[in-house]
């Protein structure tokens, strides 16, 4: 079953946006195994889109168009899909009364222009995931149509609680598919591939997919069969015979972030944490925050980015940093016995690096980075050697520090 996907917006082809859209629904498509030939970006202009849908109903069984179905002028999908289909327009009273209900509860005033949202063609079945938004769908001559709001969010819920789900039981035929996310983080893709083509459990018709999502990879597993029970029993035996082949590269199923499970074995053991960080800028607290609940584990953290900050704050010797400089396995053991100290906790994390551009040496090139962990045990530290971007040393800066500190805790 081959389908297309066209996304609308001026936004989108001058740049300003990026094309989200396109990319979620083509990823989450061969994800299931469906197969998208093309992805068709354009503007506000009715001519161009009636004519790529001409082209696409000759081309594809399914096709998933995004955007234009706000209420101000420039939304014209509605109104172009119709003229290119053939099909007259009418006001849906349902969908009407239930715009007319979010507008009360939001406590905004009704406006005529919000009646455009109720407009859709004949045939159609509207979408409706209890949201804000709202899309369609319809079958014509033979092809699926899938009109989605384009506000990322709102066309991923949609796209997730309708679009997908129809299409895999329209081409499974009767049978079940279940998929599973598995996240990497320590392995590159090409060692992943090959350690995916050393097991011998994978079952025929397995579907893998590798992908890149820095600073992890992905593995997304899709099976297919009419028992959903013994689907998710293959996928919990592959899952573990991954497990067994990369060890603790494995993080976990992509629903889980590293912080997330960061916390959840701080909070089994009973441990709580400090933070100092220096090159990250407060991003691993960031991270650690955004979990909820992590006050339970979390005490605080501290950024100390300059060299006094770090004697005010962290205590850290003087001569440690005159002698040793800021970037040093000798500072960073000091920041996390400090912070350490500083919050009563038994554990404490520092970072301390080089992320650049600037700011590099022979012996301490861009992308040189310690990070520190103490422990009631002791202090230990270790040296890493990044590359990429000053965004991208930082957030691998970050990722590093709290998988070392998952790794200590399993």
């Amino acid at each position: 079953m081959q389908g297309e996907i066209i996304t609308t917006g001026t936004e989108l082809i001058t740049g300003r946006v990026a094309d989200f859209n396109g990319r979620y629904a083509a990823r989450r498509l061969h994800e299931a195994g469906l197969e998208v030939q093309s992805i068709t970006m354009l503007g506000d202009k009715a001519p161009l889109l009636q004519e790529v849908l001409a082209q696409g109903l000759a081309r594809s069984q399914f096709i998933i168009i995004t955007g234009g179905l706000g209420p101000t002028d420039d939304d014209i999908t509605v109104a172009a899909a119709a003229q290119a289909l053939n099909l007259n327009l009418f006001e849906d009273e349902a969908l009407l009364a239930r715009i007319r209900r979010c507008l009360e509860e939001r406590g905004l005033p009704w406006e005529e222009r919000y009646a455009r949202l109720a407009v859709i063609p004949e045939g159609a079945t509207v979408l409706d995931p209890g949201g804000s938004a709202c899309g369609f769908s319809l079958k014509h001559r033979g092809t699926w149509l899938f009109f989605l709001p384009g506000v990322p969010k709102e066309m991923q819920l949609l796209f997730d609680s309708f679009v997908l789900p129809f299409l895999v039981g329209f081409t499974a035929g009767g049978n079940y598919m279940r998929q599973r996310m598995l996240r990497l983080f320590g392995m590159s893709e090409t060692q992943l591939q090959e350690a995916v083509n050393r097991m011998k459990e994978w079952p025929e018709g397995v579907c893998v997919g590798f992908y890149p999502n820095f600073p992890e990879n992905h593995l997304c597993l899709t099976l297919k069969g009419p028992d959903p029970q013994v689907l998710e029993e293959d996928l919990d035996r592959l899952t573990a015979a991954l497990g067994r082949e990369v060890g603790d590269v494995l993080l976990g199923p992509e629903t889980v972030s590293l912080e997330e499970l960061v916390g959840r074995l701080l909070l089994k053991q009973g441990l709580t944490l400090a933070v100092a960080e220096s090159c990250t800028g407060g991003l691993i607290c960031h991270r650690l925050t955004n979990i909820p609940g992590s006050s339970d584990y979390f005490q605080g953290g501290v950024v100390t980015y300059g060299n006094q900050a770090k004697l005010d704050l962290l205590r850290v010797p003087a001569e440690t940093l005159e002698r040793d400089g800021a970037v040093s396995e000798a500072t960073v053991k000091a920041m996390a016995l400090g912070v350490r100290e500083i919050f009563h906790t038994p554990l404490g994390l520092a970072v301390s690096g080089i992320a650049g551009p600037s700011g590099g040496s022979p012996e301490k090139p861009v992308g040189t980075v310690y990070i520190g962990l103490a422990t009631p045990t002791g202090v230990e530290a270790r040296l890493h050697r990044f590359h990429g971007s000053r965004e991208e040393i930082k957030a691998l800066s970050a990722q590093t520090a709290l998988d070392w500190l998952r790794r200590e805790l399993k």
